[in-house]
């Protein structure tokens, strides 16, 4: 992988490297977790060598594979053959010449065709790209007054310049990923992409990573009790 930054405007719609769509926050969540969970089970290593340290430290293993699966883990990645969604437990695979739109609902939507010639797209949502509802409902209705109504005050500021853009009016980081990702579809497209059926992968990794000290913990608390 090449790079873990988000595409910027102005560059190629149909990428030559891969390159990975994620918000930074899940980065943050998940190593402020590392650091958490490592702190208490050196603690526990050194002081709490009994059936509740025992309990406490598989606990936090349980926890931190969750984390692993449901914050750093998920991405999408876009390459010149088409775009992955690396969601927790799955990754979905989709060949550009597939995919019919990029939006944002409540994640980033990766619309595609089922199989050829269907008249029916199916929708893959990410975990990675989501959006506060909150911020984009009201997003949405500062939008639709605009729309509405167009006063000179509202573009234009003192002495006849633009007015700032507030921080209610710049779009979401998912939303700006979104339509960058829309963007190399719809090229791609234009390209003439091969299209192809969706491939989907189990993540064993993650799925070790949560069972196993859950079992773990099982056991402690029903047998070695």
């Amino acid at each position: 992988m090449t790079s873990d930054q988000a595409a910027v405007p102005g560059q190629d719609a149909a990428p030559a490297q891969e390159k990975m769509y994620r918000l930074p926050g899940a980065v943050f969540a998940w190593w402020a977790w590392v650091v958490f969970a490592a702190a208490n089970l050196i603690d526990l290593a050194v002081q709490g060598r009994n059936h509740t340290a025992a309990e406490i430290a598989a606990t936090l293993l349980v926890i931190t594979g969750l984390v692993y699966a449901c914050a750093l883990r998920p991405r999408i990645i876009a390459d010149s053959g088409g775009i992955t969604v690396v969601n927790p437990l799955r990754d979905h695979r989709v060949p550009w010449g597939s995919v019919s739109g990029v939006d944002l609902g409540e994640s980033v939507q990766v619309h595609y065709m089922r199989e050829d010639g269907a008249k029916r797209e199916k929708v893959i949502h990410s975990w990675a790209l989501y959006a506060r509802r909150r911020n984009r409902l009201r997003s949405e209705l500062m939008q639709s007054g605009r729309s509405r109504r167009r006063l000179p005050y509202t573009s234009l500021g003192s002495y006849g310049q633009p007015a700032p853009q507030s921080n209610a009016d710049k779009p979401s980081a998912a939303k700006v990923m979104a339509a960058q990702l829309d963007e190399q579809a719809r090229t791609a497209r234009e390209q003439g992409a091969d299209a192809g059926a969706r491939v989907v992968h189990w993540a064993w990794v993650p799925i070790t990573a949560t069972l196993a000290p859950a079992i773990l913990l099982v056991l402690i608390v029903t047998v070695f009790h």
